[in-house]
C-alpha cells in the first residue's frame, strides 16, 4: 500500500509538472506569435520611446508617420448628409458624370491614398497601429454602445415615421406604421438586451424590404444598418469587448467575431461611398442646393475668403475626399488611422445643422468607435498529443491582447 501511495504521489507530481510545462509552452506560443506579428508581450504598446538622461518621451518614426497620415486623411471640409435637408427628387442623378473626370479624380485620389496607407503599414509593421493600451480599455462595452446608439437612431426614425433616415419617409398607412413599430421594437430589444438576436435578424431583413419602397441608391446609403445587425447577431449586445461571440457561432466558426467586424467595416465603407457619389460627385446640383441653404459649410469661401473656392469646387472636393475615405476604410489598411481621420469631418457640421444630422449619424459614430477599439487576436496553432494537456480555455483564441485572465462568456 505504501508503495502504491508513493507511486500515486509521484504520478500526481509528474502530472503537475507536465501541466505547468504545458502552460509554459502555451505562454511561449503566445509570446512567439505576438513577436511574429510585431507585437510586444506583457508590455504596453506605444509609439513613443524614452530618450535622454531625464527619461523624456520622444516620438518614433512610426508616430511621425501617423501624424503625417492623419494630416493627409483629415479633410478641411465638414460632411453632411445632404439628402436629410434637400429634396433629392428635384435633382436627379446625372448618369453622364459616372464616366467623367470627376470619377477619374476620385479613383486617382483613392489610389494615392491606398499607396500611402500601404507603405505606412509596412513601415509600422501592423494593420492595427497605433496599438495603445488605453484603446483596449476603451473596447470594454463597445458592442453595447453600438446597440444603444443604433436604438436611438431607430427611435428617431420610427417617430417621424421614416425607415432608417429622414430621406426615406414611410407612408401613413398600415405598412408604414407597421415598419415604424418594428423599428421601435428593435430599438427596445437593443436597449434592454431582450431577444437581441431576434432584433438583429429583423434589422438585417428590413434592408431588403426597403428596396420595395425606395430607390436602390438611397438604400445603399443605409447599408450600415445591415452591418450593425450582423455584428449584434454574431457578437450579441452584451459581448464584453467584441471578441466574444454567441455560443452557436463560437462552436461553428471560431473566427466569427473577426468576420462580423470585417463585414461591418466593408459595408460601412460602401455606405460612405454611396452618398459621396449620389450627393456630390454624380449629383453636383444637389450638393450645390445644400450649400445655397448652408453657405457656412464652404469654410474656404465663407471664412478664409478664397473666392476661387466656389461651391462647385467645394462639392467636388468634398465628394472626392468622402468617397476616398470609404475606399480606404474598405481596404483594411491601418483602419484606426482612417477612423481617426473621419472624426473631424463627421462631427464638424453637427453644430450648424438641425438635430437630425446628429441623430442620423449616431449609429455611424457607434460603428466608428467599435472599429477603432476592436482588436482581433490570432488563433493559436493546434497542439499535438505529445505537447501535453492544454489548460488554456478554448476561447483564448478570441481573447483580445492584454485581456489575459478575462475569459469569454456565453452571451
Amino acid at each position: 500500500m505504501r508503495w502504491q501511495h508513493a507511486r500515486t504521489g509521484r504520478q500526481r507530481r509528474g502530472y503537475a509538472t507536465r501541466t505547468v510545462t504545458a502552460v509554459i509552452d502555451d505562454t511561449e506560443d503566445i509570446r512567439a506569435h505576438s513577436q511574429a506579428s510585431g507585437r510586444s508581450y506583457g508590455q504596453g504598446r506605444s509609439s513613443w520611446r524614452m530618450s535622454g538622461a531625464a527619461g523624456g518621451l520622444r516620438p518614433t518614426r512610426g508616430a511621425w508617420c501617423f501624424v503625417l497620415l492623419l494630416g493627409l486623411v483629415v479633410p478641411g471640409t465638414a460632411w453632411a448628409h445632404v439628402k436629410y435637408f434637400e429634396d433629392s427628387s428635384r435633382y436627379p442623378l446625372r448618369t453622364d458624370l459616372i464616366l467623367s473626370d470627376r470619377t477619374a479624380l476620385w479613383l486617382g485620389a483613392s489610389l494615392v491614398g491606398l499607396l500611402l496607407l500601404y507603405f505606412a503599414q509596412r513601415r509600422v509593421g501592423s494593420s492595427r497601429w497605433p496599438e495603445l493600451g488605453f484603446l483596449r480599455r476603451m473596447a470594454i462595452g463597445a458592442p453595447t454602445l453600438l446597440a444603444v446608439q443604433a436604438a436611438i437612431g431607430l427611435v428617431h426614425a420610427a417617430t417621424q415615421p421614416t425607415l432608417f433616415a429622414p430621406n426615406l419617409p414611410l407612408p401613413i398607412n398600415t405598412l408604414g406604421l407597421t415598419l415604424a413599430a418594428v423599428q421601435l421594437l428593435v430599438a427596445f430589444s437593443f436597449i434592454t438586451g431582450l431577444a437581441d438576436w431576434l432584433a438583429a435578424s429583423v434589422l438585417i431583413a428590413l434592408g431588403p424590404l426597403g428596396f420595395l419602397l425606395f430607390s436602390p441608391f438611397d438604400l445603399v446609403e443605409q447599408l450600415y444598418w445591415a452591418g450593425i445587425g450582423l455584428v449584434l447577431l454574431v457578437l450579441g449586445r452584451s459581448s464584453i469587448d467584441g471578441s466574444q461571440v454567441r455560443p452557436w457561432f463560437r462552436r461553428r466558426h471560431p473566427a466569427a467575431a473577426r468576420w462580423a467586424v470585417t463585414a461591418l467595416r466593408l459595408i460601412t465603407g460602401l455606405a460612405i461611398i454611396a452618398p459621396a457619389l449620389g450627393e456630390k460627385l454624380w449629383d453636383p446640383g444637389l450638393g450645390g442646393a445644400f450649400l445655397a441653404d448652408y453657405p457656412q459649410f464652404n469654410v474656404f469661401h465663407a471664412y478664409l475668403g478664397l473666392d476661387w473656392f466656389s461651391n462647385d469646387v467645394f462639392v467636388l472636393v468634398a465628394g472626392i475626399v468622402e468617397a476616398t475615405i470609404g475606399v480606404l476604410l474598405m481596404s483594411g489598411l491601418l483602419p484606426r488611422v482612417v477612423i481617426l481621420g473621419m472624426w473631424l469631418p463627421f462631427n464638424l457640421g453637427i453644430p450648424f445643422l438641425p438635430p437630425q444630422e446628429l441623430l442620423g449619424h449616431l449609429p455611424i459614430f457607434g460603428i466608428m468607435y467599435l472599429l477603432l477599439v476592436y482588436e482581433p487576436t490570432p488563433t493559436l496553432p493546434a497542439r499535438g498529443p505529445a505537447d501535453g494537456p492544454n489548460l488554456l480555455p478554448a476561447t483564448v483564441q478570441e481573447e483580445p491582447a492584454g485581456m489575459a485572465g478575462v475569459w469569454s462568456r456565453a452571451v
